[in-house]
């Protein structure tokens, strides 16, 4: 699968893959900057429903505390009126209890004071005297089957007030204290009333808590006060243990928000459970928002793909044209050069290119024409060396004949140089046969210097069998000569040494001649035509000093070739440096390439 997808992305079209590269990346910008964005809202629109939530919470806990605290002082003050004191401490049953200013008329006209009809169901106080005093919008006190209970449970807060959850029996919430006498502490009865359940909710229905969103009130032994059973109720001990915090809980299959708050004067635990698709309802705009600049995006980026594709692309098409054009023959085809682009440059670069072809066309036609003259002057050259052979050893002869042995040695050596400088048989020497022609040359040259200069060779035998390119000595022996016995008036002196110094060959070729500068000296092996070489004033062009150089470089390596030392009027030293005993194969090959990238036509020109 995946070769088949890189093979059809590698044969796309260039405008195609520039269109899906655009597209995919401004597209995972729009999506990934989408996603953050969208995320960090949610978060941030969560954090705030569930402060929200938490403030609702904790203001519902705050009234069910005022509600109780009402109660609660409700109740007290009961307990503690004097006009109750007296009463629960001197009434007797039967005694003064229709007359209006009696303690028992008194004591019900202060719990009806006291009774609120739409907090309390009714209002009861259970004397020790044995009296029982009720309050009530009925006409009876309620037959309550656990009041012995309510009794006992009042007894033990001890005179503070208790409140009993009394839902499974009568349907609300007992609030029970124990009434004792102030003076001697003595108990002196029980004061009970029954809280409406009616009253809590209204609470709850007087706060706005999201219109899916469930309440439960816990009281202090986490027994359900208002709300349905659930798996939060039944596990209230464990997720319930601090005075306020929020959660979030799973339960049948659904997630919640769960915020509660505990009551620090009833221990009652106010819980607020807000489904999380309610929380999703405030992000459903959020949502929208970014699915529709989601679509926005996508389409833009198709436009922007396909618009920096196109841009991109056309200069390429213009290019593939002019080379479809350039194929066929037409050479006149050109780009446009006025972008300051990578594509300005590269027709800068292609209507250079077709010049220059066009230039080197019409420079291989010419050439064609001068090949052939230059083959038929080929055949007459081959002529030419046949009959300079036989014309020498015709004058030898003659020579010989009259008895001019000295002639005879002049023939013979410079039929010797020529032999070796046209023939392209042998391409290197070893440095014995290299210095026979040497002492060849040196024979004509001294024929014509007469006592003018003395040559001294001095050569290790040990390398005597070292392989070098033909005519590698030879140029500089005459160079000797061109520095030393042309330019001085004095007998000058030609010293040939050669040695052997670890794995390198040293050939020393040195005159007492005039020298040269600095200048000359380093230019001597610079290229041919260059700026420094140019300024060599001398009297030959010195190409046989950088031949041999190149030469020697190329065959065996940079780290070889000539050095030269030279002042003025301390004469030149030029010293050969070739590694000993090369492989003689590896010599060879190299040296026919090298008779390959270079004309043999005769004796090379000396140097300087």
């Amino acid at each position: 699968m995946i070769p088949k997808i890189k093979k059809r992305m590698k044969d796309m079209r260039i405008f195609g893959k520039m269109f899906l590269s655009c597209l995919l990346v401004t597209l995972l910008i729009s999506l990934i900057s989408g996603g953050i964005t969208y995320y960090i809202a949610s978060e941030i629109i969560l954090k705030k429903t569930v402060m929200q939530t938490e403030e609702t919470i904790k203001q519902i806990s705050e009234n069910y505390d005022s509600f109780m605290k009402l109660v609660y002082n409700k109740l007290d003050y009961l307990a503690f009126n004097p006009t109750v004191q007296e009463e629960l401490i001197y009434g007797r049953p039967g005694e003064d209890e229709e007359g209006y200013y009696s303690g028992t008329r008194k004591l019900k006209r202060l719990m009806v004071q006291m009774f609120n009809s739409i907090h309390m169901e009714d209002m009861e106080i259970y004397g020790e005297n044995g009296k029982e005093y009720f309050c009530s919008i009925l006409y009876q006190a309620p037959d309550l089957p656990n009041t012995e209970e309510l009794k006992q449970t009042a007894r033990e807060g001890m005179g503070a007030i208790v409140c009993v959850n009394d839902i499974g029996t009568s349907g609300s919430l007992q609030a029970v204290k124990e009434i004792k006498d102030i003076l001697s502490m003595q108990s002196l009865g029980v004061l009970r009333t029954s809280i409406r359940l009616s009253a809590l909710e209204r609470i709850q229905h007087n706060v706005d808590f999201a219109s899916s969103g469930k309440m439960i009130l816990l009281d202090d032994n986490n027994e359900i006060i208002l709300g349905e059973r659930s798996e939060l109720t039944d596990r209230a001990d464990d997720l319930f243990v601090k005075w306020d915090d929020s959660f979030r809980y799973e339960m049948d299959n659904a997630a919640y928000q769960v915020v509660y708050q505990v009551s620090e004067y009833t221990g009652w635990k106010t819980i607020g459970i807000l489904p999380d698709k309610e929380i999703s309802k405030s992000i459903m705009p959020l949502q929208t928002g970014t699915a529709v600049a989601a679509v926005l995006g996508i389409l833009l980026s198709l436009a922007l793909s396909g618009i920096m594709s196109y841009v991109l692309v056309r200069p390429i098409k213009s290019t593939v044209g002019a080379l479809k054009k350039f194929s066929n023959g037409d050479f006149k085809v050109r780009l446009e050069e006025e972008r300051k682009d990578e594509f300005g440059e590269m027709n800068q670069v292609f209507n250079s290119t077709i010049q220059k072809v066009e230039k080197l066309l019409e420079e291989i036609a010419h050439s064609r024409v001068l090949n052939k003259e230059m083959e038929f002057k080929a055949l007459q050259a081959q002529i030419n060396p046949h009959f300079l052979y036989n014309a020498l050893d015709t004058i030898n002869w003659m020579a010989h004949k009259e008895g001019k042995d000295d002639i005879c040695d002049m023939v013979s050596a410079v039929s010797s140089l020529l032999r070796i400088s046209i023939s392209n048989k042998e391409a290197v020497f070893t440095v014995e046969k290299e210095l026979r022609y040497v002492k060849d040359y040196l024979y004509i040259q001294k024929t014509r210097y007469r006592d003018r200069f003395e040559v001294i060779f001095d050569i290790d035998p040990e390398i005597c069998q070292q392989l070098i390119p033909k005519l590698t000595i030879q140029p500089l022996v005459e160079n000797a000569i061109v520095h030393s016995v042309e330019v001085s008036r004095e007998k000058a002196e030609l010293t040939v040494e050669g040695h052997r110094e670890g794995e390198t060959v040293l050939i020393c070729v040195s005159d007492t001649g005039v020298g040269m500068t600095e200048e000359t000296r380093k230019a001597l092996l610079m290229e041919p035509g260059s700026t420094d070489r140019q300024d060599i004033n001398t009297a030959h062009t010195g190409l046989g000093v950088y031949a041999v150089h190149q030469r020697l470089k190329y065959l065996f390596g940079e780290g070889y070739g000539l050095t030269i030392r030279s002042s003025p009027g301390e004469g030149t030293c030029i010293t050969i440096r070739i590694p000993f005993q090369m492989d003689p194969e590896e010599v060879y090959a190299r040296a026919e390439n090298l008779v390959e990238r270079r004309p043999e036509n005769g004796l090379e020109s000396s140097d300087s």
